[in-house]
């Protein structure tokens, strides 16, 4: 018969073999990881003359009576728990293992507080776990949520969330259906760091769960950039494709605690890497320049769950790029509608209705130069006025230029050789880096920076009395032929305008369109749209019109430059 010494002996042997051989099957016990807080354990943080190992957290008696063998109290804290605008599950307070989790890990329970022994274990360097990582403390809103049910629904919800069916044999829910902390973690091996329960590298234990849309075609998928030696992010592998999510994510102890960024301000995230040190695209040195769409002016602004439009003045990298599923841009050549870097990015359409998805690059531009347009400085004021480009874009219009479709007019005999007629272009055809490949440079392409105003790929001179040259309106003269305007080609005032009279393109064109909104007394074809800074209403009649008679033919009512027009024609 077994004596009660015996069967106790029994007990602490089937303990140590949990603790001891439960990872014999990878290359630690947790004798070997820093759970081991007994007196010869290999972390900082361990006890002063301890030698047992389990007994931190388990005991064969006089313990709490919650499995397995429980021997600490536990905590008894009110957590600030994770929540975002984008969390379809429903996370409460801590529940289950992950309770047992923070009763170390929450910080308010000493370490060597065991529940089988009268006296504290003391610790070296103090009893409560020290500030760290690993110190999680009570505010749990910038860790992964626990405590929720993960189930078939949550996961048909979502969308991007596997369905718990098929999730990998290390990821497991616990008896209930709850995520746990023990989901990615096993406390007893150490084998793939974090105490992880499979690897992370490619961002395999995220992905069990997340199904990030367009993730798996992305370029930061695939990307073999090499990441720097950053002391203020704590990247496990060597390059961005091996880091996956957690380039960009933390699972604890996030800075920007709403989807779990590694910093707080949500363009850092971004500009760690595209700052010249890590990928190709140095975006840094873009938004640093005169004229740019500068996210550092703004924070914590955006918010993924926002409308299209009227969602307030800001402007993130997350605004026009989608990390998860954005692809590389391809170089300068034929149209496009959108260029890769944009996929997967909501947009508004040229009707004013919401997108989940643009199909085209004005789109996303008409999310904040729409309806809810931001503020633009030096803008010039005109006589059909707005600063919706959404309307002046509108094919409906009497004139625009070939953003939204193809222009109406087939007389434009400037265009330069790679702009035939009925050809369309994008708002980066002008709306672009200046040092971009497709102003001749090295640089990336989009509108993040310029050294010219209105964020333009080239210069555009918009004050009167400029005398004309190649430089002065070389924005212009990308695509309309310099000697067929000087040459009168289409209007046989053109030189006499540009060159004698010093007057810039500007203050008779509008370079989006003309909407219907304008008065009425102008036809407005040829984005003919007076700068009413510098065009004024004739003073006799007090009319301001431009009157258009066909092909190469017109009138203009108005004063200019001190000169009264009084339906003053012109014909080639």
């Amino acid at each position: 018969m077994k004596t009660r010494r015996d069967l106790k002996s029994m007990a602490w042997s089937c303990l140590i073999a949990i603790c001891g051989v439960w990872t014999a099957h990878g290359q630690d016990r947790i004798a070997d990881t820093v759970h081991n807080l007994s007196a010869s354990g290999p972390g900082e943080v361990r006890a002063v003359s301890e030698q047992q190992v389990c007994i931190f957290c388990h005991a064969p008696h006089n313990t709490s009576g919650v499995p397995p063998l429980w021997n600490r109290e536990l905590p008894v804290s009110s957590y600030q728990i994770y929540t975002s605008s984008t969390l379809d599950a429903n996370p409460g307070q801590p529940t289950g293992a992950s309770k047992l989790c923070l009763s170390c890990h929450d910080g308010t329970i000493a370490l060597g507080s065991v529940l089988s022994r009268a006296d504290r274990i003391r610790m070296v360097g103090g009893d409560f776990l020290p500030a760290g990582l690993a110190n999680l403390g009570t505010d749990l809103s910038d860790d992964h949520p626990v405590s929720f049910f993960y189930t078939s629904g949550l996961a048909a919800s979502d969308q991007q969330l596997a369905d718990p069916q098929s999730l990998p044999p290390e990821v497991n829910l616990d008896a209930q259906g709850q995520l746990q902390c023990t989901a990615c973690h096993d406390p007893h091996s150490n084998m793939f760091g974090q105490f992880l329960v499979m690897s992370n590298l490619y961002g395999a234990l995220c992905q069990a769960c997340h199904l990030m849309e367009g993730w798996t075609s992305s370029s930061h998928q695939a990307s073999g950039a090499v990441v720097t030696g950053s002391t203020t992010v704590d990247w496990p592998y060597l390059t961005v494709e091996e880091n996956a999510c957690r380039s960009c994510h933390r699972s604890h102890t996030a800075g920007g605690r709403e989807r779990l960024l590694i910093f707080e301000n949500e363009e850092d995230n971004c500009l760690e890497c595209h700052n010249g040190q890590v990928a190709s695209t140095n975006i840094l040195s873009e938004i640093n320049k005169f004229s740019a769409h500068d996210p550092r002016r703004y924070l914590q602004v955006h918010d993924p769950a926002e409308p299209a439009s009227g969602a307030g003045t800001h402007v993130e990298c997350q605004d026009c790029h989608n990390a998860h599923a954005a692809v590389a841009q391809p170089g300068p050549g034929g149209y496009i509608p959108i260029g890769g870097t944009m996929t997967g990015v909501p947009g508004v359409t040229v009707g004013g209705m919401p997108l989940d998805e643009a199909d085209h690059e004005y789109e996303v531009c008409f999310r904040c130069h729409g309806d809810n347009a931001v503020p633009i400085s030096q803008q010039i004021v005109r006589q059909a006025h707005t600063s919706n480009l959404r309307l002046e874009f509108n094919p409906s219009n009497p004139s625009f230029h070939p953003v939204v479709a193809p222009s109406p007019s087939s007389d434009t005999v400037s265009l330069a050789p790679g702009f035939p007629s009925g050809s369309l272009i994008r708002c980066t055809a002008c709306h672009n880096n200046d040092t971009g490949r497709r102003a001749g440079g090295s640089g990336p392409d989009g509108p993040h920076g310029s050294i010219n105003s209105f964020l333009l790929e080239r210069n555009y001179t918009v004050v009167d009395d400029t005398p004309e040259s190649q430089y002065d309106y070389a924005m212009c003269y990308k695509c309309h032929r310099r000697p067929s305007i000087l040459n009168d080609e289409s209007f046989n005032k053109h030189k006499r305008h540009i060159q004698d009279n010093n007057t810039p393109c500007s203050v008779c064109h509008d370079p989006h369109g003309v909407s219907e909104l304008g008065p009425p007394t102008s036809d407005y074809t040829h984005l003919i749209n007076f700068d009413t800074t510098v065009v004024f209403p004739e003073p006799e009649t007090g009319r301001l019109e431009f009157q258009d008679f066909g092909t190469y033919q017109g009138s203009c009512t108005l004063r200019c430059h001190g000169h009264d027009h009084r339906d003053r024609n012109y014909q080639q």
